[in-house]
């Protein structure tokens, strides 16, 4: 792992603060005055005690195998995303996006697809909702949105807390779909995000995920992820092949408990800064 003193993180941060605040200055960037998700394109107000939203399902996941997919989709800013994610969303059950632009070919592209999905919105990009999306073969319980906001940049960060149906049982999986708060020399502020839903975590009986885009761009901040992982009893889930990294450290990751990996694999794309994560699970006994 990349180990940096204190000048040159100083000299690496202020790097990267230079870069991001360049490029949102340059772009059409709001934020809205609170928190702000939706569920098949109708707003919620707030998220829902317990998880009695979930409809009879036609096609529950099979517990002896379903597949998750995440990804940071860059915005779809690069050409070819539609066609990545479309094949993702074939070979998958459940597919998390993170910094995904809600604009006409997104939204086109979920109605076509018939998915059910979540979106908390993080801000507004180009006139259209940026955040964390959650999009799925099968129904899930009205989700519950966090959002954080970065200290230095003052632009949020968002997590959605989905609950999906098993074929045959009442246990319930708990997938979160987490963009892990950025800009910040120390892990307070990422300490902060995580600690938001533990309990959620803790409280769960059923298997868990955790995944997305936790920019675990340093030891600091790996090692946060790791303690909380340690805590409520979360595994890694392993790949042959790295997934991309941030000066030199992965920040995709995916996280499990109760389950068991069958197959994972990193896809290698030209259409974001960020490799899909595919994993195969089965429910554990």
């Amino acid at each position: 792992m990349l180990k940096l003193c204190p000048g040159k993180r100083f000299l690496i941060f202020q790097k990267v603060l230079f870069l991001a605040l360049s490029a949102f200055l340059g772009a059409c960037v709001s934020v809205p005055g609170g928190l702000e998700f939706t569920h098949n394109g109708v707003p919620l107000a707030a998220c829902e005690e317990g998880h009695a939203g979930i409809p009879e399902a036609e096609q529950p996941l099979d517990p002896d195998g379903f597949t998750l997919a995440t990804w940071n989709i860059y915005k779809g800013k690069l050409s070819g995303w539609r066609e990545d994610m479309q094949k993702l969303y074939r070979e998958s059950d459940i597919v998390l996006l993170q910094e995904a632009r809600l604009d006409p070919g997104l939204l086109k592209w979920l109605t076509r697809s018939t998915a059910d999905w979540s979106m908390a919105h993080a801000f507004t990009f180009r006139n259209h909702w940026t955040g964390v999306l959650t999009a799925a073969r099968v129904p899930q319980a009205t989700p519950c949105a966090q959002r954080y906001v970065e200290p230095h940049l003052r632009l949020p960060k968002t997590v959605l807390i989905s609950y999906f149906p098993f074929m045959g049982s009442k246990t319930l999986l708990l997938v979160v779909n987490m963009h892990g708060v950025n800009f910040t020399l120390n892990g307070k502020a990422l300490a902060e995000q995580l600690q938001a839903f533990e309990s959620v975590v803790e409280r769960h009986p059923g298997p868990v995920i955790l995944a997305g885009d936790l920019n675990t761009w340093s030891s600091v901040r790996m090692n946060l992820v790791e303690e909380f992982a340690r805590r409520h009893g979360l595994k890694s889930v392993k790949f042959e092949r790295s997934p991309a990294t941030h000066f030199g450290n992965r920040v995709d990751h995916v996280y499990y408990r109760g389950l068991v990996p069958l197959q994972s694999r990193v896809i290698r794309v030209d259409s974001s800064d960020h490799y899909p994560l595919v994993v195969r699970f089965k429910r554990g006994t």
